[in-house]
């Protein structure tokens, strides 16, 4: 993650944001969850947008996508909300910088 803050940050012309899927956990409720991940991400120091993802069909968000159920995944999606890159598992910077550029 520190390496696609990095990247976000410096590549303003792209739009950066995190899904967190904690809701999905069994026995999350939302309260917690909200101020657990905003507690996270201030922490962190991230200052780019997150959604929380609450919805009943966790398994329609994982087909529409095409992910593993592992995360991280870190998708690239351009203008017309069309993927043309995709990094499965952890990253490095140099890599964030490829999906970044791959949007434009």
């Amino acid at each position: 993650m520190p390496h696609l803050v990095q990247v976000a940050r410096e590549t303003t012309d792209v739009d950066v944001l995190l899904v967190s899927y904690d809701l999905q956990l069994p026995r999350s409720d939302r309260t917690t969850v909200v101020a657990r991940v905003q507690k996270f991400v201030d922490e962190q120091d991230w200052r780019l947008p997150v959604v929380i993802f609450d919805a009943l069909d966790y398994d329609a968000i994982n087909e529409r996508f095409d992910l593993p159920g592992g995360l991280p995944v870190t998708l690239a999606i351009d203008a017309t909300g069309r993927i043309v890159d995709r990094e499965d598992g952890p990253s490095d910077r140099g890599r964030f910088r490829q999906l970044a550029e791959s949007v434009k």
